[in-house]
């Protein structure tokens, strides 16, 4: 059996994916969270979980794991300081220790129109996860990295739309979205793959095949 650690497991996509991963009988969810308050959630829905800050070593989260599933990411977060040690920083550490770990499958959540030159009004966000997406690009793991449309709190209906291009314009719905980042785990063809996301007309494993 597969033991996926989500990072940011608390957060509104991740808990889904958590739940989702929980229905798979070859894998088994480990939901990091990085607050204690968080613990009676995933303790109430019978999830295996651990306590671990970004901002600090998290080795004792991702040891025993086989893959990785980064789900961090607040566009709106008011803190900027917070976002680069977060998105960033933090970021790059849980790619550091799947190395040092020896957890070879990283599935990471970017956002589309990550770019390192991004003038938007949320330009530190994307910018931040550009240079997040740099480093894993640059490093010996096998990642994917699954970057979405704006974001629609409903469970879609797995049928999904992907392209190569990063600056698009769309939407995605976080059911098609989590159902996306746990089918990867098992796709060899999406390793070192990049992607964007959005609502379509094809089935999503079709999708998956081909991308």
């Amino acid at each position: 059996m597969m033991i996926v650690l989500v990072i940011g497991s608390n957060g509104n996509t991740a808990t889904r994916v958590v739940r989702f991963l929980k229905g798979k009988s070859t894998l088994n969810p480990v939901a990091m969270f990085g607050d204690t308050e968080q613990r009676v959630k995933f303790d109430s829905i019978g999830l295996t979980n651990v306590l671990a800050d970004l901002e600090y070593p998290i080795d004792h989260a991702i040891l025993r794991c086989d893959a990785i599933i980064f789900s961090v990411g607040s566009s709106d977060r008011p803190d900027k300081d917070k976002t680069v040690l977060i998105d960033h920083i933090g970021m790059i550490r849980s790619m550091v220790t799947a190395q040092v770990q020896v957890v070879k499958r990283y599935i990471m959540l970017n956002a589309i129109n990550a770019d390192e030159n991004n003038t938007s009004r949320i330009a530190h966000y994307h910018k931040v996860e550009a240079f997040a997406e740099r480093h894993l690009l640059d490093i010996d793991l096998d990642w994917t990295i699954i970057c979405p449309g704006g974001l629609r709190d409903d469970e879609g209906n797995s049928l999904v739309s992907v392209s190569s291009e990063n600056f698009l314009e769309g939407v995605a719905t976080r059911g098609n979205l989590s159902a996306t980042l746990v089918a990867c785990l098992n796709i060899p063809k999406t390793i070192h793959k990049r992607f964007s996301l959005l609502e379509g007309e094809t089935p999503l494993y079709e999708v998956l095949l081909i991308v």
